[in-house]
This record gives structure tokens, C-alpha cells and sequence, in this order.
């Protein structure tokens, strides 16, 4: 993995460790599992793309 993209991902995963309101806190982290499990169905999608692509 890319050392800049750790460093971000590391720093936001700090940012929200240090929110001390509860529910903020699981918004916060559910809206990150949201858009993450977007992120992998699209790179899924991606990755089927290609891979019927070289069927042919």
C-alpha cells in the first residue's frame, strides 16, 4: 500500500478514535462501512470487467 494513503487512512481512523460522542462516533464509523463496502463492490465490479474481457 501506498505510505501517503496509509498515513491519511491512519489519520482519519485517529480523527474519529478521538470523537467522545457516542452516537457521532457510530454515525461516523457506519458511514465510513458504508462507503467502504461501496468502494469494494465497485472494484468487484472492476474486477469482473476484466476478467470476462480477457475470456474473449
Amino acid at each position: 500500500m501506498d505510505v501517503n494513503f496509509k498515513k491519511k487512512i491512519d489519520s482519519l481512523i485517529a480523527e474519529v478514535s478521538a470523537i467522545t460522542d457516542l452516537m457521532t462516533k457510530v454515525a461516523v464509523l457506519n458511514y465510513i462501512q458504508q462507503e467502504s463496502g461501496y468502494l469494494l463492490w465497485q472494484l468487484e465490479d472492476e474486477q469482473r470487467i476484466d476478467e470476462d474481457s480477457r475470456d474473449y
